[in-house]
């Protein structure tokens, strides 16, 4: 059977090349049996033509590298490599069949030293600056595809992602993934002699046994490159990863060091598997310190291809090693995956010797597909803390490598994402290359767009806001409208109203002072304004570890409150006005309403009603005697009702002060509200989950509006409380409002 069958095409024909052909792919052991499994003479990758026609998922995506029909197939007994691809390229059914290239971890470290050798380089590269403005965030996934991770470091303590849909032992597949427990991510590390021998595996199937196994020098190849990433920082033990608080998700894809000098090498299409695992269990990063040789023939695999195809589809970014290379060989090219070009979310290191003023390193591969470049020396991390050393970490040693350049670029564009996790992989990679520093001397395009500045790059992170650009709460802006960003007066972001369906959105970048003068940094007020008339709320830019990516943020133009003079309008029939007046017996405190109008009622939830229960209207009737009457006197700000002609009623402005507290009974209450207008949360805040239902009765159109809290905005009939205006209020238990 295949080693991974996804989908009923590419299990079909799986099963026909093993038929026919006579062998057919490592992995036949049922998931989780432990029983040994003959190690095959080597692996080609093969691609049916049912796969090839695989439309896209749901959702738009691309299909994975299985669905595409790309198999991992080991070569039959009896067979060399070439001998089962002349056989497999001739047939009908077969688009592409490539040997599985191995790959190798691009250095190992040597002796171990300790902690005090991590400010040299990190300072080199700005990261205390960047620690100003963010330390991490566990909301941010790195996938780490190496020889694995020290699960029981102190270091990764709280650290390592866990998959806790499958976070079992018992040999079962509960998530249905194609990888067996995988509490803390999966191994796709295929059988062959070579590893069979060295490190005692017995099988290919994926499971979560990403232990860190690596034998060789490097004392944990993927544990030196994951304390690099991520290795706590400010516990006060061991060594400081560039992001503190990342989640570490484990994807072994590398042996415990099978290959010559110990080195862990793996093949291409269980890099290929890695990458397409890691997307879609979450990951937001993949860091690969691996490359193959560049001289290799199978380097450039269609299944690595289709494999960073699927994770920039996902906008994930993969950040890969140039290589490396023997000082003076002429072998300097820069090894598969990081060659590629095509691939925008694909981020190429190369080291810099930051032993001698961050200028080339003479070992790092070079060649157009580099991004960045990064200190590849005398790097400090974590280190296995099962092997008997005293304190588990180590030192890389001088001659260095690109393996260790990137996780220190990998942790960087982690910092960048917990800043501001709402940008795009294309936002995180331009912003890095252009706070890069630029390099001089050396071989053609050493260092892409320069050696990395941790602390410049978070700074030039952005602040994004999207959501609703309305007036008063509940109009939506018109398509169009312009929505401008300042702060102190400068303009630092600038986008129109679209359209998404009915209603109307924006969304907004505004720019840091890093990267435009007097723009956002850590306290300032931003203020926006909705065609050209200011908006609330303001904004502050956030200080340290406060993500300036603000989904959902509803902005809006309020109008503006009374002048001297207060206007309010009546219909000719019963109107909801507020008494503006001073107060003082009903003949002569009402006696500016237009003529002519028979009565007056306000409402008092504390009188008595003839059902003998409370809440019933006070009134005054015009010219009736005095005993007729039982609202009297009559106070400023009460609210009632009069059925008068329709003309506007004019009131000198009472200019309240703050402070007015409205008492509410249980049940309806009428009110004049006097603070300054607001949303209605806002307005009744200090009553949050007493009041079920708010109403205003316009009296231009005489209808009723309606506000329920937590109803979406485009079912309620207005969305603020206004200076002035009357509302009727129910309450489910008394409460009281104080006027801001």
């Amino acid at each position: 059977m295949a080693k991974r069958c996804l989908g009923i095409l590419t299990f079909c024909s799986a099963l026909f090349l093993a038929t026919v052909v006579g062998g057919g792919a490592v992995g036949g052991a049922p998931p989780g049996a432990q029983a040994a499994t003959p190690a095959p003479g080597g692996y080609v990758v093969v691609q049916t033509a049912g796969g090839r026609t695989q439309p896209q998922t749901a959702g738009g995506q691309p299909p994975t590298p299985a669905q595409q029909g790309f198999e991992q197939l080991a070569v039959p007994p009896g067979k060399t490599v070439d001998q089962f691809l002349a056989e497999l390229r001739a047939r009908p059914d077969v688009v592409s069949a490539e040997p599985d290239a191995q790959v190798q971890a691009a250095n190992i470290p040597d002796d171990p030293y300790y902690l005090q050798q991590q400010a040299p380089y990190l300072t080199q590269i700005g990261a205390p600056a960047g620690w100003d403005l963010s330390t991490g965030s566990n909301k941010v996934v790195v996938a780490v595809l190496d020889s694995g991770i020290d699960l029981n470091h102190p270091d990764f303590a709280g650290r390592l992602w866990q998959n806790t849909a499958d976070a079992y032992s018992d040999g079962i597949d509960h998530d249905h993934n194609n990888c067996i427990n995988d509490r803390y991510g999966c191994r796709f590390v295929a059988l062959n002699q070579a590893n069979k021998n060295a490190c005692g595996y017995t099988s290919s199937t994926p499971t979560g046994q990403v232990s860190d196994d690596d034998i060789g020098g490097s004392r944990g190849h993927g544990t030196f490159v994951s304390g690099i990433i991520g290795a706590a920082g400010d516990n006060n033990i061991g060594v400081t990863g560039v992001d503190w608080n990342v989640q570490l998700m484990t994807v072994k894809v590398l042996d415990c060091g099978s290959g010559p000098l110990q080195i862990p090498t793996g093949y291409i299409s269980d890099v290929a598997q890695g990458i397409v695992y890691a997307t879609q269990m979450g990951a937001n990063i993949i860091n690969l310190s691996l490359a193959i040789d560049a001289n290799a023939p199978n380097g450039d695999a269609p299944v690595m291809r289709a494999a960073i195809q699927y994770a920039q589809a996902q906008g994930v970014i993969i950040i890969a090693a140039a290589g490396n290379h023997t000082p003076g060989s002429s072998n300097v090219g820069v090894g598969y995956p990081g060659a590629y070009t095509e691939f925008p979310n694909l981020v190429t290191v190369g080291a810099s010797d930051n032993l001698n003023g961050n200028s080339y390193a003479d070992y790092s591969n070079y060649g157009p597909s580099v991004s960045l470049a990064a200190p590849g020396n005398s790097i400090t991390s974590t280190i296995r803390s099962d092997i008997g050393q005293s304190n588990p970490y180590g030192t890389s040693n001088t001659e260095g490598g690109t393996s260790y350049a990137t996780p220190l670029v990998t942790g960087m564009f982690a910092l960048m994402m917990s800043r501001n996790s709402r940008l795009t992989y294309q936002d995180y990679i331009s912003i890095a290359k252009a706070a890069a520093t630029p390099v001089s001397g050396g071989p053609p395009n050493w260092a892409g767009a320069g050696v990395i500045n941790i602390g410049a790059a978070v700074a030039r992170v952005p602040m994004t806001v999207n959501g609703a650009a309305l007036h008063d709460w509940i109009t939506d802006a018109p398509v169009g409208t312009e929505v401008r960003a300042e702060v102190n007066g400068v303009t630092c972001g600038l986008t129109a109203t679209f359209a998404v369906g009915a209603i109307s959105r924006y969304a907004l970048r505004i720019k840091s002072a890093a990267e435009q003068a007097g723009c956002g940094a850590p306290g300032s007020t931003v203020d926006l304004f909705i065609g050209g008339v200011e908006a609330q709320p303001q904004l502050e830019w956030g200080g340290i570890n406060v993500d300036l990516g603000m989904p959902n943020q509803d902005f809006t133009t309020v109008s503006p409150p009374p002048g001297a003079i207060v206007v309010q309008p009546l219909n000719g029939a019963w109107s909801n006005i507020a008494f503006l007046e001073a107060p003082g017996p009903g003949a002569t405190a009402l006696a500016s309403l237009p003529t002519p109008w028979s009565a007056a009622y306000h409402w008092d939830p504390l009188k008595v009603n003839v059902q003998g229960l409370l809440g019933a209207f006070r009134r005054f009737i015009r010219g009736a005697p005095a005993y007729a009457d039982d609202w009297n006197p009559i106070q400023t700000y009460d609210a009632y009702w009069v059925d008068a002609p329709a003309v506007n009623v004019a009131s000198l402005n009472p200019n309240p002060a703050p402070g007015r507290v409205i008492d509410l009974q249980k049940g309806w209450n009428n009110i004049t509200y006097t603070g300054t207008s607001m949303k209605v949360s806002d307005a009744l805040a200090q009553i949050d989950g007493k009041y079920s239902q708010v109403l205003q009765y316009d009296n231009p159109s005489q209808t009723w509006l309606s506000y329920l809290p937590g109803q979406s905005r485009r079912l309620q009939g207005f969305g603020g409380l206004f200076t002035f205006k009357v509302y009727w209020i129910f309450m489910t238990t008394p409460g009281s409002i104080t006027m801001k």
